[in-house]
């Protein structure tokens, strides 16, 4: 019976890694949130893995970071490699306080967004497409995850949890000497629950974000290559009739997508914003180094870029993405249309005009321009600051 059980689970397991589905992509995302008591599906939240993961986070990072600035830096070098540690304690509360604080919105926007996709998937051509490009997102998400658990287990935690390597913060305030048992032991245990606790945050909060992000510009393509296809008929009068059946579910689908992309101002404006300010100013600082203490922050310095480079490369995937579908409404052959559907056009014309587009704290807009504008003014500060 209990091989059985093992059996089906990893039998299930396969499947859902095969299936090419929006189901299948949450659940992935969901795996580790799932296992640790906060499934995004889920209303409430496991205690037991929030207290132990704040209380670890108060004190190994806000601590060891306090005590390491008032008794141990004694150069800029040594505050700069501080700070370091103390945006990455920003970025991590942030991610923490997020997965607390939006619980029921995130549902909401779980709801619309299956709604959303099975509606995008009525057309045999709308299916290949949406399987098509959902396959993609799939394959971003699976290289996001091991790429960077790969980057944990074999160059970050190996060093991260060294209790003799202080990554210019304390280890384990009040529990010197650390060289000596048990203390060393105790230090480790510690060190390694934090960091493991730090990844089931911060990994799952990014991965989530791309995934929508990712997801609601393919809900836009699709919809633009559909509205496209209006404009190809050989009989006006059963072209009408396809049109006059088609078109509200069109837009429908377009006005659930504007909502989603509403709820995602509302849900990442701030957690973004102070994400990509945490994530540039750690950039910044590692940059700043002497390059032989790039070494050790290395792996952050690749998760932190990774990072930004993802969110304003998606982002900017979700801007072509409306405005092509802007572009389709005007090449539909709309001038072929009943009255009706003449009015129903003008009405989406309408809504797809205004831009679709995620803002950092509600003022940097998060697309490649801004991408390149922040490492363009990152590598003047630096080279001018270094002479």
């Amino acid at each position: 019976m209990g091989l059985n059980k093992i059996k089906e689970f990893f039998v299930n397991v396969k499947r859902r890694f095969q299936d090419v589905s929006i189901d299948s992509l949450l659940w992935i995302v969901n795996i580790v949130p799932s296992l640790a008591g906060f499934s995004i599906r889920s209303d409430r939240v496991s205690a037991p893995f929030w207290i132990v993961h704040w209380s670890l986070l108060v004190y190994v990072y806000a601590v060891g970071n306090a005590v390491y600035q008032w008794k141990f830096a004694n150069e800029a070098i040594d505050y700069i490699t501080s700070f370091i540690n103390v945006s990455l304690l920003i970025l991590i509360g942030n991610n923490s306080w997020w997965f607390l604080a939006n619980r029921r919105l995130l549902k909401s926007v779980l709801h619309k967004i299956e709604v959303n996709d099975e509606l995008s998937r009525r057309s045999e051509q709308s299916c290949l497409k949406h399987k098509k490009l959902l396959k993609i997102i799939k394959r971003i998400v699976l290289v996001f995850y091991m790429s960077n658990y790969v980057n944990a287990s074999f160059i970050y935690l190996p060093n991260r949890v060294d209790v003799l390597n202080n990554y210019a913060m304390t280890p384990c305030v009040g529990m010197e000497p650390l060289t000596v048992s048990p203390n060393r032991e105790l230090c480790l245990t510690i060190l390694c629950m934090q960091e493991f606790s730090i990844m089931t945050v911060a990994l799952n909060f990014q991965a989530l974000l791309l995934c929508f992000i990712a997801h609601t510009a393919v809900m836009f393509q699709i919809l633009a290559d559909e509205i496209m296809a209006l404009n190809n008929y050989e009989n006006l009068e059963e072209h009408q009739a396809y049109v006059k059946e088609t078109l509200p579910i069109l837009v429908k689908r377009h006005s659930l997508t504007l909502s989603v992309v509403d709820n995602y101002k509302s849900l990442y404006s701030v957690p973004l914003g102070v994400n990509f300010g945490s994530n540039a100013l750690t950039i910044l600082l590692i940059l700043y180094l002497p390059v032989l203490e790039w070494f050790k922050f290395i792996p952050i310095f690749v998760f932190c870029f990774m990072l930004f480079f993802l969110y304003c490369f998606l982002c900017q995937k979700l801007v072509n993405a409306s405005e092509a579908f802007e572009t389709a409404i005007y090449c539909c052959g709309w001038e072929n249309f009943a009255l009706r559907e003449m009015k129903m056009i003008y009405v989406m014309l309408h809504q797809a005009q205004k831009p679709v587009e995620l803002l950092a704290a509600d003022i940097v807009p998060v697309n490649m321009n801004t991408f390149a504008t922040t490492l363009q003014a990152m590598y003047k500060f630096v080279t001018v600051v270094k002479i």
